[in-house]
């Protein structure tokens, strides 16, 4: 920004041995001339604000998480000597004994992480099934005394929880969709401190311990991933500087994924496709795709030998299932028939779990308008520094007694109430831990035992769909709350019991046909209780599938439970489920992120906009007015600063004709900024005309960074979208891809528009 009333201001230190070759080798003053040109006025123009680096990213609250991730870094492209390479086979072997270093640290930060996130996994379920199994012995209705003390209790310790967790928002929310988000931009070192860590663990604790039906995995990703930052914070540090170490980076993120999934399930296959599933599209290697096996069979293991050496004394089931054997309750003479069930309680479940995520989506909103009203908005503070709640009115002691954002607390202590009485008068769930509950759908003894859980006013079907209807509707309100919250168990609770009341609202002749055997007689009760269990299983796996819409549910429950003959059940179901779920509504975690503003990731993921062409989507260029040409002068590079304030980079084209210009190269703001300093420091020469294309400019002698970017990306204009996202990832620290026609410059597609895509 050079230009004021009077003339050219320079900013800054010039570089005067820079300016002395520059004026060597690039400026040409026309006609030999030595005259100057009077500086033309002109109203200044807006900087580009440089991008930390290399510091800590700020503090930024959810709701503002997408303007942190939209300006991803861009990592320094320094000068290297010409010789710089491997050359000789000393060099060979620096490089290789390099690279095999930073291997190792890599592996022993991974297979550290699984094991101390899968210690911690373990520590919380213990004590929330504990925990759990002494809060069921009073959560009855016959038990008014009990009731009414326990519901305090679970009031009590959510209120804590509340409390904690509001210090440190990062804590908040599942931590799939931040952990998402990291992956598709850079990592946001606020979200895995050693802080997040530690009241992430405790409120995630005291919450499920209170009954609440939410679950551990997102949590448990979340958890890994700070572990793996800080166990070794020098080498993700220098990671982050490098282009290379970023892809480093995303492996370890991956694996933390893989980790916690496969740590909470015990089934280390499912932890892996799992991750790997939700985190598409990205670019993978055998290194990630190894490193994710390994981080979830160490914590797999890890989390199996700590279960096995406290079962005898705490008694803690995994987290599902059943006492169903191999062939029981599956064989049969119409083998299609079956199926056909099975694909329309699949059909069913994607239906119903496209709602539910709609229906969440409400409540959440809701819940955070309702919470926030009366709340004066903050006072300016600097970006990124903003509090969760917006800024409250000076009070005196009382008002803040009276007023201590109560509304926040007071949404907390209903739903944990309306939780616990609610289940109180269920028997069926009678706050049992989700393990335990998630055993007793899948058991095939449970219509055996129908005097202990069927209310008699509305009988089995009945008594079903009101724990279905509690379920639904509490764990929508559960995860609508500001604490650390998971979306895996309570929706495979949810889909049980759907199954379970689609195999009741079958008719007995349909469940007799196909359960005769051989000799043509019908299966005995046995068999009917395991045909039931099969159905609860499905649809267990097929609403959690259309809810997070990752094939991988059906695959954690075959690995953990291990029946062969539901192995095609559960495929085509649980594909069924996620076809029908896309044509309602988008994934649980992408919603998340479109709420957030970036909208642009689960489009690239879930929905036509990825193969969408990338002339539909860039910024058309006029080359005349948005573009630098290759020999201009210094005025005309201050006027474009002036008239485009907002824009960050800026093609450099070599026109052929009226209306065409073939792409040259491409600089950034402060690369013009620079420039202008350099030539013209006292801000006399703005007719100095200048040839961006000088060798000199791309790699200056000194050793200094290139002013001057040629060859940057470019794409067809029928390049899909995913690949032009791919090529930026890629391509690590490029912010902007251009589009040409045979050479020629048609538009521009920065990040920050493909994070920003309307879904």
């Amino acid at each position: 920004s050079r230009a004021l009333a009077g003339g050219w201001i320079c900013s800054g230190p010039s570089n005067l041995p820079m300016a002395s070759r520059i004026t060597k080798g690039i400026i040409t003053m026309f006609d030999g001339s030595a005259a100057t040109a009077s500086a033309t006025p002109a109203g200044p123009s807006t900087p580009r604000g440089a991008n930390a680096s290399g510091g800590m990213t700020p503090k930024t609250p959810l709701t503002q998480i997408s303007k942190t991730l939209q300006s991803r870094p861009n990592f320094k492209k320094t000068r290297r000597a010409a010789s710089f390479g491997v050359q000789s086979d000393q060099d060979k072997t620096s490089h290789m004994g390099e690279q095999s270093r930073v291997k190792f640290q890599f592996w022993r930060i991974l297979v550290l992480t699984a094991v101390l996130s899968s210690t911690l996994s373990f520590a919380i379920d213990n004590f929330t099934f504990v925990y759990g199994m002494w809060r069921t012995q009073f959560t009855n209705a016959t038990n008014m005394p009990g009731l009414l003390g326990i519901t305090c209790a679970n009031v009590i310790m959510v209120l804590v929880a509340r409390l904690i967790v509001r210090t440190t928002m990062e804590c908040e929310g599942s931590g799939f969709p931040e952990m998402k988000a990291m992956l598709f931009g850079h990592v946001l070192d606020n979200y895995l401190t050693l802080r997040v860590l530690f009241i992430k663990a405790i409120g995630l604790a005291m919450l499920v311990s209170a009954g609440m039906p939410v679950g551990k995995e997102g949590p448990n990703c979340h958890m890994a991933a700070c572990i793996a930052k800080n166990l070794d914070p020098e080498f993700i540090k220098k990671r982050q500087q490098s282009a290379a170490g970023s892809g480093q980076i995303t492996k370890l993120l991956l694996a933390a994924c893989a980790c916690g999934v496969g740590a909470s399930f015990s089934a280390p296959i499912g932890g892996v496709i799992f991750s790997l599933e939700l985190m598409l599209p990205q670019v993978y290697d055998f290194t990630s795709y190894w490193g994710c096996f390994a981080s979830g069979i160490f914590g797999s293991l890890t989390y199996e030998v700590l279960r096995s050496w406290t079962a005898g004394s705490t008694g803690l089931l995994p987290l599902i299932s059943t006492n169903v054997s191999a062939g029981e309750g599956s064989q049969t003479h119409y083998p299609l028939g079956r199926l056909l069930l099975d694909v329309t309680l699949g059909a069913i479940c994607g239906f119903l779990g496209g709602h539910w995520i709609s229906m969440h989506a409400r409540f959440a909103k809701a819940f955070k308008d309702w919470r926030l009203r009366g709340v004066q908005p903050a006072a300016p503070v600097p970006a990124g520094a903003e509090p969760l709640l917006g800024a409250a009115k000076k009070r005196n002691m009382l008002g803040k007694i009276w007023n201590f954002q109560w509304r926040d607390l007071f949404l907390c202590a209903l739903v944990v109430a309306l939780n616990t009485v609610l289940a109180a008068h269920l028997p069926l769930l009678n706050g049992k831990p989700q393990p335990l509950l998630i055993s007793n759908l899948f058991d095939k003894n449970l219509m055996m035992e129908t005097d202990t859980w069927v209310l008699p006013q509305l009988g089995v079907v009945g008594t079903l769909m009101a724990c279905l209807a509690m379920k639904w509707f509490m764990t929508i309100m559960s995860l609508s709350l500001s604490m650390p919250t998971g979306v895996v168990a309570p929706t495979m609770i949810i889909g049980a019991l759907i199954g379970r009341t689609y195999g009741f609202l079958i008719p007995d002749s349909i469940k007799d046909i196909l359960l005769t055997n051989a000799a043509g007689e019908p299966g005995n009760e046995a068999e009917h209780g395991a045909f039931m269990a099969r159905f609860a299983i499905i649809g267990a796996a097929s609403f959690c599938a259309a809810v997070c819409r990752a094939f991988a549910m059906a695959i954690t429950v075959f690995e953990v439970l291990a029946l062969p003959g539901a192995v095609l059940p559960l495929c085509s179901a649980t594909l069924t489920a996620i076809f029908v779920a896309n044509q309602v509504e988008l994934p649980f975690f992408d919603k998340n992120l479109a709420g957030r503003g970036l909208g642009g990731i689960p489009a690239l993921t879930f929905t036509d906009h990825a193969e969408a062409p990338a002339f539909s989507i860039m910024k058309k260029i006029d080359v005349f007015k948005d573009c630098l040409m290759w020999k201009t002068r210094l005025f005309d590079m201050h006027e474009i600063l002036k008239a485009q304030p907002d824009t960050k980079y800026f093609a450099v084209v070599r026109p052929i004709d009226d209306c065409d210009a073939v792409l040259m190269g491409s600089m950034s703001r402060a690369q013009v900024d620079k420039i202008i300093s350099i030539l013209d420091p006292d801000g006399s020469k703005p007719e100095t005309p200048v040839d961006l294309m000088d060798p000199e400019l791309q790699r200056p002698a000194d050793g200094s960074d290139p002013l001057f970017e040629g060859c940057p990306p470019h794409v067809s204009p029928s390049t899909l979208v995913r690949e032009v996202y791919l090529i930026m990832k890629v391509a690590h620290g490029e912010n902007i891809v251009y589009v040409t026609r045979d050479g020629c410059l048609l538009g521009s597609i920065t990040f920050a528009s493909l994070m920003n895509s309307k879904v």
